[in-house]
Order: structure tokens, then sequence, then C-alpha cells
């Protein structure tokens, strides 16, 4: 099955856990945590990057992530995108915390990184 959707985090866990409200990953999610990872995903991937460092603590994968998605060829998750997040984590007895409750906070745009400190 060809993913969905990429998660690029250096904590596999606590990524899924933070975006989806799931302990397991489900067959339709990747999760990307290296640097040749990053580069290998191909253009169009529909990604979301979760870190858990404070962002004066970058990390390589981070950086690489942000290159890839600066050059454009990286889709972030748009409002859509999280209410059908929200939708699946309903069904599954979870809690995504993604919906489009975050409109507000980012003005309609296109989610595709977020930090948890």
């Amino acid at each position: 099955m060809t993913a969905r959707l990429t998660i690029i985090t250096n904590h596999p866990a606590r990524a899924v856990l933070a975006v989806l409200g799931v302990e397991t990953a489900p067959a339709w999610l990747a999760i990307v945590t290296t640097l040749e990872g990053v580069r290998a995903l191909p253009a169009g991937a529909k990604v979301i990057g979760q870190w858990f460092e404070p962002r004066k603590h970058r990390s390589a994968l981070e950086w690489a992530f942000q290159t890839r998605r600066l050059q454009g060829d990286l889709i972030g998750l748009s409002l859509e995108d999280c209410d059908r997040l929200a939708a699946w984590a309903a069904r599954h007895c979870a809690h995504a915390t993604l919906d489009s409750s975050l409109a507000a906070a980012t003005n309609g745009m296109v989610i595709s990184e977020r930090r948890i400190s």
C-alpha cells in the first residue's frame, strides 16, 4: 500500500500519538526518521513534520525536511485533510489533534509542520 501521509520525525511513537491519537501507525501512514528517507520521498508526497525539541535545537533531519519543503515538492496538510484525520480518529476511538479548528491559527494555510516542546 502506498502511504497517503508521511510523518517526518525523530520520535516516531510520540509523533503517531500526537498526530493521530493512536499508538500503532495504520498501514496508510509512513514514518520517516532518516535523512535518506526525506531525500527519497517522491515529489508531491503529503507530509507533516512533527518535532519535539525547542526550535533552537533543529536536527539534520528537520533541516533536510525544511529544504525539501522549500523546494515546493512536498505537500502539507490542508484543513480538509485535517478534518479527514479527525474523522478517522473518531472512527478508531482516538483523538487526532489536527482538524479545521486550526483555521484561525493558520489563516487557513496548509499545515506542514508542528512543534511540541
